[in-house]
């Protein structure tokens, strides 16, 4: 017997579909590398601030 998700295991999956899409954009978007380390410190930052 299959499992169907729960409504908060699906919107859990999307949301980080969602943010890994917003990423990639992201990084696709970098075109120097200054560009690519001011992308690298946001992250960090909204990681960091996860984190507390």
């Amino acid at each position: 017997m299959v499992e169907m998700p729960t409504s908060s295991e699906v919107i859990e999956n999307l949301a980080r579909k969602l943010e890994r899409a917003r990423i990639l954009n992201d990084l696709k978007e970098c075109k120097t590398l200054d560009e690519y380390q001011e992308l690298t410190k946001k992250y960090e930052t909204l990681c960091n601030d996860d984190k507390a």
